[in-house]
């Protein structure tokens, strides 16, 4: 089985971080605009990217370079809504396995569960949530909770992308109580309402879709349960092999890590340049059986281990540059840390036999 790849772009550094987006969304993208005889060799290599690079059922691109050419492509197109024509005539290949797996679930709400449970297959910058109201339910389509909101063709693309793989796996004209989004509305509305069947509002605090909660109960025309057990298998096992970077963990880590020297940064620091807010990094962390202070903990502890390796460097020395100006608060909190002193530490690393 192929080993994921993450393809990345100068436009990494415009997110503040490496978000990664599923290659068949965009493969579809490409596709779609090929259809309209709009040129897209060009707008790949100018995002440094390679029709190569997009091959492969775990490809992966980052989200940066994934907005700026279906931008492009949007603006070559000359279609105002780019985005809810492209999600009109999509197939379940755009959304990778997890549009498979929603395809063969027992009902609706089981499918919207495998959606929501494996999202972060599509894209890890933000998750697909399912609320559940007194009278009605919300989908988020994978903008919770991000500060920056994906562009507006992205957000439409993947709200009625939703909506379109519901109808599609249930046979059934759904249409939506609400839309909701959180950009802020384009001239003209007929083609929204056309493909929604209502008129989203815009400007909202968060992108939505709500339904009423007896869709739930429709069920999935093509049910296959033992492909759907191979199909779970599968997504898990594609979950497993992403990118280390996608982790939040690993994200948090590395950016609080470079800034201990300047002390603890707080978490209100650290959520924006993950484009997310300080409340939805807090529960993704707790998704993930952790804490923001536990993993500034683990930060502080692996970079004075790494520093204590360096015999050139004094104890004094180590405790500043992880964020301590007293040595002996640093003592304490390594000896808590460990369960050993700093200078217990670096003599038991120093006895160790070299590794080759």
């Amino acid at each position: 089985m192929l080993k994921a790849s993450v393809v990345g772009t100068e436009a990494d550094r415009i997110e503040g971080a490496r978000f990664t987006v599923a290659a068949s969304s965009l493969r579809g993208f490409l596709a779609y605009a090929a259809s309209r005889r709009i040129a897209t060799q060009d707008v790949l290599a100018a995002a440094g990217l390679e029709p190569a690079d997009l091959e492969g059922p775990e490809a992966r691109v980052t989200q940066a370079a994934n907005n700026l050419i279906v931008a492009e492509l949007a603006r070559r197109s000359g279609d105002v809504d780019f985005g809810l024509h492209f999600a009109e005539c999509l197939d379940l290949d755009a959304f990778d396995v997890v549009g498979h797996l929603a395809a063969h679930s027992a009902t609706l709400g089981e499918a919207f569960a495998r959606v929501c449970a494996f999202s972060r297959i599509l894209h890890d910058a933000g998750r697909v949530d399912l609320e559940h109201q007194a009278d009605a339910v919300v989908l988020y389509p994978g903008c919770r909770g991000l500060l920056h909101e994906y562009p507006r063709h992205v957000a439409e693309f993947s709200t009625l992308g939703a909506l379109v793989l519901a109808r599609r796996v249930t046979n059934v004209h759904l249409v939506p109580r609400g839309v909701k989004f959180k950009h802020a509305a384009p001239p003209h509305l007929n083609e929204h309402h056309r493909l929604f069947g209502v008129t989203p509002t815009f400007a909202q605090e968060e992108t939505s879709i709500s339904f009423d909660p007896a869709v739930l109960a429709l069920p999935i025309a093509g049910f296959k349960p033992g492909l759907a057990s191979h199909l779970d298998a599968y997504a898990r096992d594609v979950m497993s092999r992403l990118p280390d970077d996608a982790r939040i963990e690993a994200q948090v880590e590395r950016l609080v890590t470079a800034q201990l020297a300047r002390g603890v940064p707080p978490i209100e620091d650290i959520a924006p340049q993950l484009a997310l807010s300080s409340r939805t990094l807090q529960r993704r962390l707790s998704e993930r059986g952790t804490t923001f202070a536990e993993v500034v903990e683990r930060a502080h502890r692996r970079l004075a281990e790494r520093y204590l390796e360096d015999e050139r460097l004094s104890l004094a020395e180590i405790g500043f540059l992880v964020g301590f100006s007293d040595p002996s608060n640093f003592h304490r909190a390594f000896r808590r840390w460990t369960g050993e002193t700093p200078k217990t530490f670096r003599a038991r690393n120093r006895s160790l036999p070299s590794a080759g």
